[in-house]
């Protein structure tokens, strides 16, 4: 792959780095070479590229992604997000194996670019700058894991559908009622109760 087609697959993650922190040249560079665009059927599995890496983070470029759990083969849906955001499976130095297994599944046909474990352990070793990069992306993800843990929490049903509109007011457009209602713990009947009414109360708004 040439030069320029290589800065095109990496635009949008030297982006989202530059408004954490400054990069220098170096680091771009390495990004560039390391990192690569995959497209992600609607439905498919996320999983990393064995023939080129058996550990890694995705950025969504383009598209919507869920992450599930099964539990005695019930689905679960503990996280939804979509793009200009990092996902993975995310190293944990005290735990080193989860009682849960993490799976990811694309919600649209989703391009993503794959960031090695390799490259990120080069960066760290490298450069200093990228530590400040993870910091700040281990708050960014701290954040949103608590708003996870308060929306889990809201007793009332109506309160929880509420409270992820308006935190995600379009990502909620684009997630199937059954994903969605796993990830807001309730039945597929209640949500799509909510919805309609939502919708009823909108139209008389307008």
């Amino acid at each position: 792959m040439d030069e320029l087609n290589r800065e095109a697959e990496s635009a949008p993650l030297i982006k989202f780095f530059t408004k954490l922190q400054p990069l220098a040249p170096a680091v771009i560079e390495l990004c560039e070479a390391h990192t690569y665009r995959v497209k992600i059927k609607k439905n498919a599995l996320l999983v990393c590229p064995e023939a080129v890496c058996s550990e890694c983070l995705f950025f969504i470029i383009k598209g919507a992604v869920r992450g599930f759990i099964l539990d005695d083969d019930k689905d679960i849906t503990v996280w939804l997000t979509d793009e200009n955001n990092l996902i993975g499976n995310f190293r944990n130095p005290g735990i080193p194996k989860m009682n849960y297994k993490e799976h990811m599944q694309a919600l649209e046909d989703t391009e993503l670019l794959v960031l090695p474990y390799d490259l990120i352990d080069q960066l760290y070793a490298k450069f200093p700058e990228t530590n400040v990069i993870g910091r700040k992306l281990l708050a960014i993800h701290y954040h949103i894991s608590q708003e996870r843990s308060i929306l889990s929490r809201i007793p009332s049903a109506e309160a929880r559908y509420k409270q992820f509109k308006e935190t995600h007011p379009l990502l909620h457009f684009r997630v199937p009622v059954k994903f969605l209602a796993s990830y807001l713990g309730m039945r597929i009947e209640t949500l799509s109760r909510l919805r309609k009414k939502s919708k009823q109360e909108n139209n008389l708004i307008g």
